[in-house]
């Protein structure tokens, strides 16, 4: 069984304090308060500050402390467009090291996210698209590009703005949006750099998807 260190732990409560709603855009963090809440020293608190700051969650203000960070739609779509740039990198990379195994792989996650589409399931949704595209990026060989990716994706942790979209409108957006994944996996199949990098750089990673995705977020 593995065990999550004191530093994790704090974490994950931290994380989820977040995606609640507990704590707020531009709130300041007690880490007295939360120190006490989960009986741990200071160490470890500081210690998972530090991470989330790194993950761009939290800010850090000199002589203040620290506050949750706020993350406009303008600015979630910027983002779109540095993740495109580097997810499309990361398969173009990853091609060569792509096996069959992994292609199968891909092609049943495809299908669990049609299902959980059906079902309204949007939190499941949300992982699956995740391993979906960690699939190929874990195998690009560039620990850095795989990082900085993993980096930006996580600061998505909790859209602070909200999305003015209808479900009915979500549920052709996440068919679409799970066309493209079957459409990668084809580009994959073809072995086509070129067209791969490029459909994932300016289609499947397009900043129009930024609304719905917060919305996704906000229900999951």
């Amino acid at each position: 069984m593995l065990y999550k260190s004191l530093k994790d732990h704090v974490y994950d409560y931290i994380s989820k304090s977040i995606t609640s709603g507990k704590l707020k855009p531009n709130e300041k963090i007690n880490e007295k308060e939360i120190c006490e809440e989960l009986s741990v020293s200071g160490t470890p608190v500081r210690e998972a500050l530090i991470h989330l700051e790194t993950y761009g969650y939290i800010k850090r203000i000199p002589r203040k402390g620290f506050y949750v960070k706020e993350l406009s739609l303008e600015k979630v779509k910027e983002k779109y467009v540095v993740i495109g740039a580097l997810d499309g990198l990361s398969a173009s990379l990853s091609l060569k090291y792509i096996t069959k195994e992994n292609l199968k792989k891909m092609k049943k996650i495809t299908e669990e996210i049609d299902s959980s589409i059906e079902e309204r399931n949007y939190k499941k949704y949300f992982k699956l698209q995740i391993s979906f595209h960690n699939i190929y990026t874990d195998k690009c060989k560039n620990k850095e590009l795989i990082s900085t990716i993993d980096r930006l994706k996580k600061s998505f942790i909790r859209k602070t703005y909200i999305p003015d979209v209808k479900e009915e409108d979500l549920y052709e957006t996440l068919h679409i949006t799970n066309l493209e994944h079957k459409r990668i996996l084809n580009l994959f199949e073809k072995k086509n750099k070129d067209k791969l990098e490029n459909y994932i750089k300016n289609i499947h990673w397009s900043p129009k998807y930024a609304e719905h995705d917060a919305f996704i977020f906000l229900r999951k």
